[in-house]
């Protein structure tokens, strides 16, 4: 296009050019002729200002979960790309050598951290890095009120009323069910609404031997029951900075979500067996599981999870706290108080929470941290499970979530080699609990000689 980047006069006003171009000419000749000022005396010609030579902006992104740059690329970094063409969006993935104290330690910057909001703020304060985000979040349009509320309070409850960090997806957990067994056996399918005594009534049922296989009726992930758990007690307590074992609360969630089904014959020789507690592989790879509390992200992670006919249904509760399910277990960004420039990192935190990035994840499997129908609606539409019972997901309420501690890693640590000892039988739970408050004070001790 040979006219291509000329400035094309519009026809009405090229009829106009006789009648100003002579004016514009005569006014304008002095200068174009001999730049002469209006005093006779010459003057030099405007010299044109430099152009401003701006850095691009680069966002640096770290957590400490060992995720690879190719997992971040799909969950995060792409779409965030799409988005922000002009921004140079780095992930540093944590492994040896690249720690956030190992990268701190070099000089390296880091801009947003992300983790699930358990974990987060022991990252977070491991490096005295947190930034309260409530002005910019209020300059950036990010609608809070949108937000499903237990996850606003919650955040900002363990942040001492600042806003650390924003959700951008969440979870919770649920009961998934092996269609199959419960055809082999002839047991009716579980529903949403069940307690934990109707849970554990149909879990005897698929309780037995056949054929050779030990068929186990029901098991929880113990991390995501407890540390997630319907009564809402936390392993610390905020204000003392102990550890809770000593909670009578702590005897009735672990004999319901673990004792109580543990008992069943089957689920006892497997343990024994094993010297480990039925989990995932036993519900899609063996399979010999029928019921299984796990997380509601758990079937977009398992490649082969239609391998058997399953469904899903509201986590049980407790008699006397009907339709209390678990409490939240978001994934949160939240920029650090080195951050460099903290628009742009707030504008891609509010870009992962916004209705747009929702509606599009939800689609796709990722629960959703809005409360609004059109984006609650839309989850999984886009997946090969959308026909799936996913209106589980809403069944219950959200526990109340309580405040995450910065010491809540090394003590749910202390407490995971009890859980085995207890299902064996080779201690009871009254000396665990007691032995597991001790050991967590001094991991908590150890903790604060540390910083």
């Amino acid at each position: 296009m040979e006219n291509a980047g000329r400035k094309q006069i519009n026809p009405d006003r090229r009829r106009l050019l006789p009648r100003w171009i002579p004016v514009l000419t005569a006014a304008g000749l002095a200068v174009a002729l001999g730049g002469c000022s209006s005093n006779g005396q010459s003057q030099a010609p405007a010299s044109t200002p430099a152009p401003v030579k701006t850095e691009p902006v680069e966002l640096v992104i770290h957590t400490n979960n060992g995720g690879t740059p190719e997992s971040f690329d799909a969950n995060y970094g792409n779409r965030l790309r799409k988005k922000f063409p002009d921004y140079k969006i780095t992930y540093i993935q944590s492994k040896a050598g690249t720690t956030l104290q190992d990268l701190l330690a070099t000089g390296q910057r880091v801009d947003i951290l992300f983790q699930t909001d358990s974990y987060y703020f022991e990252l977070a304060e491991s490096a005295n890095l947190q930034f309260d985000m409530t002005e910019l979040a209020q300059k950036h349009g990010v609608n809070l009120a949108a937000i499903e509320p237990k996850l606003i309070e919650s955040l900002k409850a363990s942040g001492g009323g600042k806003l650390y960090a924003l959700p951008v997806s969440n979870m919770i957990q649920v009961m998934y069910y092996n269609k199959g067994l419960f055809d082999k056996f002839g047991v009716p399918y579980p529903k949403d609404g069940m307690t934990w005594e109707d849970t554990f009534e149909t879990a005897k049922k698929l309780d037995r031997e056949d054929g050779g296989t030990a068929y186990i009726g029901f098991t929880v992930s113990p991390a995501h029951m407890l540390g997630n758990n319907q009564l809402s007690i936390p392993y610390v307590d905020a204000k003392t900075e102990k550890p809770t074992f000593l909670n009578d609360g702590w005897k009735r969630l672990i004999e319901t979500y673990l004792l109580t089904p543990g008992k069943l014959e089957s689920y006892q020789k497997f343990v024994t067996a094993k010297k480990k507690l039925p989990y995932r592989l036993e519900f899609t790879d063996t399979p010999q599981l029928g019921m299984f509390v796990f997380n509601s992200s758990f079937p977009f992670s398992i490649p082969n999870i239609n391998d058997i006919s399953w469904d899903l249904v509201s986590l049980p509760t407790f008699a006397d706290k009907p339709k209390v399910g678990s409490q939240s277990m978001p994934v949160v960004f939240g920029m650090t108080s080195i951050a460099k420039d903290k628009d742009a990192a707030m504008k891609v935190i509010q870009y992962l929470a916004s209705e747009e990035a929702q509606l599009e994840e939800s689609k796709k499997g990722n629960m959703p941290i809005l409360s609004t129908d059109s984006v609650r609606k839309a989850f999984a539409q886009d997946t090969a499970f959308k026909d799936k019972n996913w209106k589980a997901l809403y069944y219950n309420e959200i526990a109340p979530g309580v405040v995450k501690n910065p010491y809540l890693l090394s003590v749910e640590k202390v407490f995971t080699p009890y859980i085995q000892q207890l299902i064996e039988g080779k201690t009871d739970i009254n000396t665990a609990l007691r032995d597991a408050q001790e050991k967590a004070e001094k991991a908590i001790a150890d903790a604060k000689q540390k910083k």
